[in-house]
């Protein structure tokens, strides 16, 4: 009976991994956006001096954020998973985040939630640049 438990708490896990990696957040239509490849973005953050270019690091990191609030709301969505059905308490309760499990979920989600913080951060600092290039 646990095994059960464990298989379908693992394929519903699976499933929405699966179901997440074909969302709107992640998929290459972002491309057609005007958005810029993390190669493009090395390029800019070394030589960016007009507005535009300063607007468009921000939207990049705009979009960062946008993706990574969408794994933290799915890491959110698998910690009470988790919390309703736990796949071991016992071993959680000894070895707390380090394992699959509600902790676990819930680390990585504040962890992500952190880096969209500070990706939004860095969007707004590129549009202050931006605004201060217009001034020049």
């Amino acid at each position: 009976m646990n095994t059960l438990r464990n298989i379908t708490v693992s394929l519903v896990l699976i499933l929405s991994l699966l179901s997440a990696s074909s969302t709107p957040a992640f998929s290459s239509s972002a491309k057609a956006k005007g958005s810029i490849s993390k190669a493009d973005l090395k390029v800019l953050l070394k030589t960016a001096q007009t507005p535009a270019e300063h607007r468009k690091i921000a939207e990049y990191y705009r979009q960062e954020a946008a993706k990574l609030a969408a794994v933290a709301k799915e890491h959110r969505d698998l910690a009470l998973v988790y919390e309703q059905r736990p796949p071991n308490p016992a071993l959680e309760a000894k070895h707390g985040s380090a394992v699959e499990g509600a902790s676990h979920c819930r680390r990585w989600a504040e962890l992500t939630e952190q880096e969209a913080k500070e990706a939004e951060s860095l969007a707004e600092l590129h549009e202050g640049m931006a605004k201060m290039a217009e001034q020049k």
